[in-house]
């Protein structure tokens, strides 16, 4: 196996860092990309929690049929992901193909977040098959205080879909937090159980949101995928949502911590060198 051609396969969290890691590596010459950020191939086959992926890809192919038709302008990019969702022998072949494009190419990636969401057999059919076209894959899985991200993840919401909501924010996430589309992805213990069961240990980095944005994390990071450091800018933060002139409320914070007390209990019980309390306040309200 060819040991300086790595495929990333990122993990999430939804939330967490994902798009500014995902730019800074585009911008090494050691990095080929693709036309997309995240693909969502695999949540869309696997997860029956995500029609409206499957939707909006079957939406947009059908899209660029009717405009060939019409003999109008093309999405390539449309049919291609669609071709991806039918057979996902091609998303390896397309994946691998990237990184034969130059020389010094040595890593590519697809970072959907929603992948957090995965089952393990689908981890190791993903490992497997690039293994087979001589592709190394690792996974990279940041965290983000789970009260902060579902907070994070309401505000994009909120900006995006203003009419949705009709109430103030901080009582919005008092009263879902517990939806499975905001519980989902904040069930870090569960991807951590799945990615160690899928990954030999030093094919799976974990790290967090609050302490990413700092020169040894990305060195390590860089480490980890095999090419060289270059130089971040840690001022640019990509898809960060206004915060409302409102927090959250103490009791709040303390119900969403609570509800997610495994989470927290599975963070702390995995990576025992971490001060989990430092890194996410909410913790203190689990005491």
């Amino acid at each position: 196996m060819s040991g300086d051609k790595t495929f990333l396969l990122g993990a999430g969290c939804q939330k967490g860092g994902t798009t500014w890691l995902f730019r800074y590596l585009k911008e090494s010459p050691q990095f080929v990309r693709g036309y997309l950020k995240e693909y969502h191939v695999f949540d869309a086959l696997d997860l029956e929690s995500e029609q409206l992926t499957r939707n909006r890809i079957t939406r947009k192919a059908a899209e660029a049929v009717a405009a060939a038709q019409e003999g109008g302008e093309v999405s390539a990019v449309a049919l291609h992901r669609l071709s991806m969702y039918a057979n996902p022998q091609l998303y390896y072949d397309y994946f691998a193909g990237l990184l034969m494009t130059r020389p010094e190419a040595r890593l590519t990636a697809d970072m959907t977040p929603d992948y957090a969401m995965l089952p393990v057999q689908r981890f190791r059919a993903i490992r497997r098959n690039f293994a087979n076209r001589g592709v190394r894959t690792v996974s990279i899985f940041l965290m983000r205080d789970p009260v902060e991200r579902i907070w994070s993840h309401l505000r994009m919401q909120a900006d995006r879909f203003p009419a949705m909501f009709d109430r103030p924010l901080p009582e919005v996430l008092r009263d879902r937090h517990a939806d499975a589309s905001y519980a989902m992805r904040t069930r870090y213990d569960r991807t951590i159980a799945v990615l160690d069961e899928a990954f030999e240990p030093d094919e799976v980095h974990y790290g967090f949101y609050e302490d990413l944005f700092t020169e040894r994390r990305v060195g390590e990071i860089c480490a980890f995928l095999g090419i060289d450091r270059h130089e971040p800018d840690f001022d640019v933060r990509r898809n960060a949502s206004a915060r409302p002139p409102e927090g959250i409320p103490d009791d709040t914070v303390r119900l969403v911590a609570t509800h997610f007390a495994d989470v927290y209990a599975a963070v702390a019980g995995r990576f025992p060198d971490v001060d989990l309390e430092a890194l996410w306040p909410s913790a203190a309200y689990l005491r």
